[in-house]
């Protein structure tokens, strides 16, 4: 199974794992499956960084390194992928979100670091 993590269950499971519910640390754990954070998460990490909020203590290439270190699968963001972004529903309005909706089942862009 291929799993894409938004972003703060990304955030969650490599800072606090104890607050994501048990049953999803086990799937995440899990050598069969495939675990993946997008480019657009990243993205959104850097711009939540930038704003330099008191709370928020993350930096964006730590992130995406400790990503990669655990074994994380990098899904990069085409522009034919942010362009669909156009064509969905608006059920849903984070633009971070949105990218990472467009990106889901395009496993051709799934790349191993």
């Amino acid at each position: 199974m291929v799993l894409l993590l938004d972003t703060h269950i990304l955030l969650w499971a490599l800072d606090t794992p104890r607050r994501l519910p048990e049953d999803l640390r086990t799937t995440l754990a899990d050598p069969d499956h495939e675990v993946c954070f997008s480019a657009a998460s990243i993205w959104e990490i850097a711009v939540k960084a930038a704003l330099k909020r008191v709370n928020f203590r993350y930096r964006p290439d730590e992130i995406a390194n400790a990503a990669r270190q655990t074994g994380m699968v990098e899904v990069c963001v085409s522009a034919s992928q942010a362009a669909r972004v156009v064509d969905l529903p608006p059920h849903h309005n984070d633009p971070f979100d949105r990218l990472l909706i467009v990106g889901v089942g395009v496993r051709r862009r799934f790349r191993r670091n």
